[in-house]
């Protein structure tokens, strides 16, 4: 049955990139959320967000649905997807090709399903529980991993400070600690991006403050890698809750990073 789900999650991920790539280098309408100039959606996330409900609805009619930019449906199922139709809609809209579309499922509250589509790359990581994660586009089909380097202090680690409103608590929290610790630090404007980098071994780590949307499909495709994701006090997700703080790793560093953090 997960075949199904996964199948439906790669088709919605691609439709929506398809409306997303309509409107890039075009002049942008921007709708502004909780007073934050930074927090922003434009036309290509609305509509994208309608197709891909549109394909979840058209084909699981009975599933919960959770999306960044406001559908909330709860028919009380096991079943429950976070969606998020354009992860990285700043960069997006100044032209900076780091914006992708991130769909997840969960069943029961564990995730089984996770696509992350980065469209300027056309670039398709998806993952199933159990099944390992794996990375297409036009030149390849591959499984990936998880980059094997147990050294905190020449890794690659990524952060997203987000938006206005929390960046400055963000920096402090998990930017500050770090900055002395590792050999480099990326923020790329797409939380989902990084997650896949981190599954793909580009990254060693990626710290990530957001909502299920943000961080479920993610989620899923890094443990698939063989990597490793917690919150920042090491304890296991809970994805029951509203918002999430997240160290995702290749596992060898893990332990590490929440020593920093302590």
């Amino acid at each position: 049955m997960s075949d199904i789900f996964l199948n439906v999650a790669k088709k919605a991920a691609l439709e929506a990139g398809k409306v997303i790539s309509k409107y890039s280098g075009g002049k942008l309408d921007r709708k502004i959320k909780k007073n934050d100039s930074s927090d922003f959606a434009t036309k290509a996330d609305l509509e994208a967000e309608k197709v891909i409900i549109k394909t979840i609805k058209d084909n699981f009619p009975d599933h919960n649905i959770v999306a960044e930019e406001g559908t909330n449906i709860d028919k009380k199922s096991e079943y429950t997807w976070a969606v998020d139709p354009l992860d990285g809609t700043l960069s997006f809209a100044v032209g900076v090709p780091s914006f992708t579309v991130s769909i997840g499922l969960l069943k029961n509250n564990e995730p089984i399903v996770g696509v992350i589509y980065h469209i300027a790359d056309n670039d398709l990581y998806y993952a199933q529980k159990d099944k390992g994660a794996f990375l297409n586009n036009m030149l390849t089909s591959k499984k990936i991993a998880v980059k094997k380097k147990d050294d905190l202090e020449s890794a690659i680690v990524s952060m997203d400070f987000g938006h206005k409103r929390s960046r400055l608590q963000k920096f402090n929290e998990y930017g500050l600690p770090f900055i002395p610790k590792v050999g480099y630090i990326y923020s790329l404007g797409s939380g989902a991006l990084a997650l896949a980098y981190t599954a793909k071994g580009v990254f060693e780590a990626h710290f990530q403050i957001g909502g299920l949307w943000d961080i479920l499909a993610g989620t899923l495709i890094i443990r698939e890698a063989g990597g490793r994701v917690t919150d920042f006090k090491g304890q296991e997700l809970d994805f029951s809750k509203e918002r999430f703080s997240i160290i995702a790793s290749n596992g060898l560093i893990h332990d590490q990073i929440l020593e920093v953090l302590r």
